[in-house]
Formats: C-alpha cells, sequence, structure tokens
C-alpha cells in the first residue's frame, strides 16, 4: 500500500494509474507492506532505487546509513506491537531526496499512526527533511511511552512478588512467584526491544547530524540535536529498568528457594519427629523368645507412651528453639 503526503500534511489519493493528481507534490512517500510493481512505481517516479525487504534486515551500519546518488538511505529500528506479549523490532528504511522522503516497511508501529494524524496540523515546515525529523521525534516519544510503561509494570511486579507468601501455604506461594518469572521475562523482553530501537535512534541522528544539508539547516540541525539527547536519556533511563528487572528476577527466585527450602525443613522435622517412636516400634517390632519385657503387664502400654514421648520431645524442642 502507498500513501502519499504533500507539504501541508495533507493526504493525497492516487488516481486510477497510481499516481498522484496533476499538480500535486507528494512530500512523502509512505509505503507499507508494498507489492513489486509498487516499489517499481515509486522508482519510476523518483529515479530512486527503494531498499527491499532483505535489504533492510541487513546489520551492518555500511548497509545500514549510506549516502547513494545524492540522496540519504536510512534504515531504522522501530518498536512495535508493545501492547502484546510478543514485542518485536521492525526495519524501517527512509529515503531521503531533496525534494521527497519515501518510508518502507513491513509492519505497522504505533508512532506512524500516531505522526500521520498529527501531520496535517503543521502547516508549514514540511518538507522532507522536517517530516523525516518529526517522524523520528514522534517515534522517540512512543518509546519513552514503552518505557513508562514498562516501568509502572515493573512497579506492579515488585509489588506482588514481595507480597506473595505472607499468608499463603508455601507450595501455592512457589506457584505464585513462577508465575511472576512469566511477568519478568516479559518484560525484560519489552524493555529489550526498547533499548535496540533506541540504539538504532542514536546511530540515525549522529549520521543525520553529520550531513552538510542538516548542518546548515538550523532547525533540522537542533532536532537532530534534541533527537540524540533524548535517545541517550532514554538508553539511560532502560538501563536502570532493565536493572530492576533483573533485581525482580533474582528476587523471585531467591524467594522460590527460600519457599521451597521451607518445605523441605518440613519434611526434615517430620522426618526427626518419627525418628525415636520409630526406633522403639523397631526394637519391640523383634521377635526373639528371650525378650525380658514380653512378660511385662504393662509393656504394651509403656512402649506407646514411650513412643509418645519420644516424638512429643523434639518436636518441643525444635518449637523452642524457633525451627518450625
Amino acid at each position: 500500500m502507498i500513501r502519499m503526503f504533500d507539504r501541508d500534511g495533507s493526504e493525497i489519493l492516487p488516481g486510477e494509474d497510481g499516481t498522484p493528481p496533476p499538480g500535486r507534490v507528494v512530500a512523502w512517500y509512505d509505503l507499507e507492506n508494498p507489492s513489486h510493481d509498487e516499489e517499481l512505481r515509486v522508482e519510476a517516479a523518483l529515479g530512486l532505487e527503494i531498499p527491499s525487504r532483505d535489504e533492510l534486515r541487513d546489520i551492518e551500519p555500511s548497509s545500514r546509513l549510506y549516502t547513494e546518488n545524492g540522496a540519504l538511505y536510512l534504515t531504522l529500528g522501530v518498536a512495535y506491537r508493545t501492547d502484546t506479549d510478543f514485542p518485536d523490532v521492525t526495519d524501517v528504511g527512509f529515503v531521503l531526496s531533496a525534494d521527497t522522503l519515501v518510508s518502507v516497511r513491513y509492519a505497522d508501529p504505533r508512532a506512524f499512526r500516531l505522526f500521520t494524524a498529527s501531520l496535517c496540523r503543521s502547516r508549514d515546515g514540511n518538507g522532507p527533511g522536517d517530516i523525516l525529523t518529526r517522524l523520528i521525534e514522534t517515534i522517540v516519544d512512543r518509546t519513552a511511552e514503552i518505557l513508562e510503561q514498562a516501568s509502572r509494570t515493573a512497579d506492579g511486579v515488585s509489588a506482588r512478588v514481595f507480597s506473595t507468601g505472607a499468608d499463603s501455604h508455601p507450595d501455592r506461594a512457589t506457584r505464585d512467584l513462577e508465575a511472576r518469572l512469566v511477568e519478568i521475562a516479559l518484560l525484560q523482553r519489552l524493555v529489550a526491544k526498547a533499548r535496540e530501537s533506541l540504539m538504532s535512534l542514536s546511530r540515525v541522528a549522529s549520521f543525520l547530524q553529520a550531513q552538510p544539508e542538516f548542518r546548515a539547516d538550523k532547525t533540522l540541525k537542533e532536532r537532530c540535536r534534541s533527537i540524540s539527547r533524548d535517545a541517550q536519556s532514554l538508553s539511560e533511563h532502560a538501563a536502570f529498568v532493565s536493572g530492576n528487572i533483573i533485581f525482580l528476577l533474582d528476587a523471585s527466585l531467591g524467594l522460590i528457594s527460600v519457599q521451597q527450602n521451607t518445605i523441605i525443613k518440613i519434611f526434615s522435622i517430620a522426618a526427626v519427629v518419627l525418628l525415636p517412636p520409630t526406633f522403639i516400634a523397631t526394637i519391640y517390632g523383634m521377635n526373639f523368645r528371650n525378650m525380658p519385657e514380653l512378660e511385662w503387664a504393662w509393656g504394651y502400654p509403656a512402649a506407646i507412651g514411650a513412643m509418645v514421648v519420644a516424638a512429643v520431645v523434639p518436636y518441643l524442642w525444635f518449637r523452642r528453639k524457633g525451627w518450625m
């Protein structure tokens, strides 16, 4: 699908042949899941090569940020599906020429929807460079929202982790803590994807600041500096949130270990309490003919009483020591 926008932010509806109406100048081509024919159509209209899906996946810096035939080629990682259990980063390609911006993407990050909804509110300064920098600012703002959401979620998980087991059975507490581990894993994935996007944003901002056309334009230069500062600040905040998540993981594993040790302690105490009565019962369960106690009138009650005492005394001792 191809969406076209002019300099005043209005969307241009294409004609029957897929080209803009006469007299309308396209400042931004937004290609979402474009077909091969759509890519060829835009390439023919602009005389620029549009990066393919495979080319966007290249991880080498020289393949993600470069200049060719007077146009800037950028590949930016953008976090998306952040409201699901499986957030990810999609590679978005940008081709910036003197007159036109082309974006190529194979996903629909929320930042693009937010930006296109607000684009028409700015009636001036919507050149290709302005559109690119404002779009990147929107991506930065959206990434900040993701980190704020992750920070709030981490606070909630922390409260649930440290309140688990206060008034519950050790086995139930262990199951609750294991459920928290799943939440922590999903939260860590979200923050990791946000950090990956921020690294890409920092590289793109640094690349744009080094370009002559951005150094010459005071507005674009300041926007790039602002993007770079925001990306750096958010990266530090993401590292802080990631550290909290790691602490929650360690704490959850430690509490699970404590709960399991409590269960093992109960079994150990039960074994020790039952050991003396078992010893007495074993002795008087032997069938030797010359056992003197066999003739005792009170032998059976005495053996039962000895087993009860042998069980109660260790139990009281453990309670006095605070071991149970």
